[in-house]
């Protein structure tokens, strides 16, 4: 986790399963088209934009993934297959990804609450000392969370080798193909899930925050960009907080410097309402998801 968020946010490098043509529902087109979208997704810049992006080509792939199971063909075919085995492991990764999207979700939450306290302190142009100790409250935060979201993601990536279903032999074709795209769509979940973690993580102290956070700009995520050192909206405040805690030790926070870091505490906030209503959207439908899987057990 530690380390310049510099070239690409892949976490993971997925297997092609090349869907056969013969899983015969309209869905099948849409699930392959998204599920490469998101494979694509996977090599882009690690920007909020991105992420926001990745999170609305899941729900997208989600409700294709519904469609699916909820067609006649699906339903009539897991009514003839015996063995529960795929579907106890489908829904048993059901649970993982709703819990993780759950600890996504108050992630989000605590790192809102920590922004608006810190603009609000910030806006009120307190003392260097009050500011001072708001700061070293938010980047003590920022520690805590660093050591929680690696175990987040350690854990992730041990689920992920469990959850990616394998083909299951001598049953019905339709089945079998539908296990595939169980599995596909548990990894490009996790992918996006690590992908956020990323983002969130704390990285490697700067030594003069503020010059790096003047040259912070959203590039574009074109394959000749990813060469670039990009800064995203969460180092850029780690960088100017511990330029700012500096600054205030040694008497020399000025106006600018403030407004430089409210402006920036702002532009994150945004992001992290986007996060927050992507999750929102996602967490609805691994619910919707469960319950599809639950109508395939009783067929």
């Amino acid at each position: 986790m530690e380390g310049s968020s510099s070239t690409s946010t892949s976490t993971s490098h997925f297997r092609s399963i090349s869907l056969p043509s013969r899983l015969t529902h309209p869905s099948h087109n849409l699930i392959e088209t998204k599920t490469n979208e998101l494979k694509a997704w996977g090599d882009l810049v690690c920007s909020s934009q991105t992420i926001q992006n990745g999170l609305v080509g899941l729900v997208e792939l989600y409700v294709c993934v519904d469609e699916l199971f909820r067609s006649p063909h699906t339903q009539q075919a897991f009514s003839r297959y015996q063995s529960r085995t795929l579907v106890e492991d489908a829904l048993e990764g059901s649970i993982v990804l709703l819990d993780s999207c759950s600890i996504l979700k108050e992630f989000i939450e605590l790192m809102k609450e920590n922004v608006q306290i810190l603009q609000s302190v910030l806006r009120r142009k307190a003392s260097n000392l009050t500011v001072a100790d708001q700061i070293a409250t938010f980047l003590c935060f920022r520690n805590k969370i660093k050591k929680i979201i690696i175990k987040s993601f350690e854990t992730l990536k041990s689920i992920e080798k469990k959850m990616c279903l394998v083909s299951f032999q001598d049953v019905d074709h339709h089945v079998s193909m539908v296990s595939k795209v169980l599995g596909e769509v548990n990894a490009l979940t996790i992918s996006v899930f690590k992908t956020i973690l990323v983002f969130l993580s704390p990285k490697s102290k700067a030594t003069n925050g503020f010059q790096l956070l003047s040259k912070f700009v959203l590039r574009s995520t074109s394959t000749h960009e990813k060469a670039k050192v990009f800064i995203n909206e969460v180092e850029a405040i780690d960088m100017a907080t511990l330029s700012l805690l500096k600054s205030s030790h040694n008497h020399e926070m000025n106006d600018v410097d403030v407004q430089m870091i409210l402006k920036n505490l702002q532009i994150l906030d945004v992001c992290i309402d986007g996060f927050d209503a992507g999750l929102n959207c996602v967490y609805r439908r691994l619910i919707q998801y469960r319950a599809s899987i639950l109508n395939l057990a009783v067929c």
